[in-house]
Formats: structure tokens, C-alpha cells, sequence
């Protein structure tokens, strides 16, 4: 990768919201045998592909940390909790199920731009946009690391895919971003690119 550094985003692995499709922001839920088999899968992709790992930053929630954890064990590279790329509060909607959004009068002004919505009594994907490329921009700064894994949630993860694609102002995210998926960035100061996006480990 030359002068670029290395940055892998991680979605935490599956757990039980997740599979009960759930609006999960806030709420604390730890992985299914599923999930942490996704994290396993991802901490040995990861010390497989790409080798030493300089850093890892993970959001201070339960399921990140513990995705986060067998990486943590390969690498000896203790995580780092990061506030800045915990997951939307939901609001009113955490961990109601969306058929059961679906009939709330706001469910279709949110469907129509779910990036810029506010969910009652949280917050809008714009703040988490916002939390996620301060993080970004505080990491490209930062000196002494040539390799860092993220571990964190579907929105964080895709508003980076989405900066370094030239695309953070859309209304909506042109990929997926799976459970325990692996997203690889070359990142500089000031430009990046991305060379792997949302691959499972199988």
C-alpha cells in the first residue's frame, strides 16, 4: 500500500436483535454463538491477510468489544473504547421490530431519507455521521501506526465508506454492511481509497 495505512472497519457479529431484526442503537445486546463465530472468523482473516495490527479502536458497546475480543487475544493489542463510533440512538424505536415501525407516522418520512431523519427522542444518522469522520480525521493525524482495526456498527462504518467514496452527504448507503463483514481502506492525510468492501468471512 505504499505511503498509505492500512484501515480496517469491522461490523460487530450478529446478535440476538440482529436476528430478530430489531432497531438496535443503544441497547446493550451481547453476540449469538453465530456472532462470536463471525468474530473468530474475522480476528483470523485479519491476522491471516494482513499481519500485525498496530492499533484497534472499538465502540465502548458489548457487542463491539466482544467481537473485538479474539483479535484482541491474536494480536496482544488491547482495544482501545471509542466513544466516537458507538451506534444511533434510536430513540423511541430501539428494539422494536420494523414491521411494528412500519405503522408509526414517521416510518415513511425515515424510509424516504433514513440518513436524515430524527428518530423520536434520539438523534439523526447526521450526528453519528458527524462522531465517525472526527474519529477519521483524528486518525489520519495521528503518528505511530501503520495498521488499525475498527470494530464498530453498521452506521459509523458506513458514513466512512461513504467519505471515502466522495458520497457522505447521500441519503442513503449503496452497499451492505454485513454482521461480522470486513471493510479495508488505504487511508493518507488527506485522500484514501477502498479496497475491500463488506467481505464475509466464511
Amino acid at each position: 500500500m505504499s505511503s498509505y495505512k492500512r484501515l480496517i472497519l469491522v461490523r460487530h457479529g450478529e446478535t440476538v436483535s440482529n436476528r430478530d431484526r430489531l432497531m438496535t442503537g443503544r441497547i446493550d445486546t451481547p453476540l449469538t454463538a453465530k456472532g462470536r463465530k463471525q468474530a473468530r472468523r474475522a480476528a483470523s482473516r485479519i491476522a491471516c491477510d494482513f499481519g500485525k495490527v498496530d492499533r484497534i479502536y472499538a465502540s465502548p458497546l458489548t457487542r463491539t468489544m466482544e467481537t473485538a475480543r479474539p483479535l484482541s487475544r491474536k494480536t496482544g493489542v488491547r482495544p482501545v473504547r471509542e466513544p466516537l463510533l458507538i451506534e444511533t440512538n434510536f430513540g423511541a424505536w430501539e428494539g422494536k421490530k420494523k414491521e411494528e415501525l412500519s405503522l408509526d407516522e414517521g416510518w415513511n418520512t425515515y424510509t424516504a431519507d433514513p440518513f436524515h431523519y430524527t428518530f423520536p427522542e434520539g438523534e439523526s444518522p447526521q450526528d453519528v455521521r458527524s462522531r465517525a469522520l472526527s474519529f477519521l480525521s483524528e486518525l489520519r493525524s495521528s503518528d505511530g501506526w501503520e495498521s488499525a482495526v475498527v470494530f464498530s456498527h453498521y452506521t459509523p462504518v458506513a458514513f466512512i465508506v461513504l467519505e471515502i467514496l466522495g458520497m457522505a452527504d447521500g441519503a442513503r448507503a449503496p452497499f451492505r454492511i454485513d454482521n461480522g463483514s470486513l471493510t479495508v481502506i488505504a487511508l493518507d492525510e488527506k485522500s484514501g481509497y477502498i479496497v475491500t468492501l463488506n467481505s464475509v468471512c466464511a
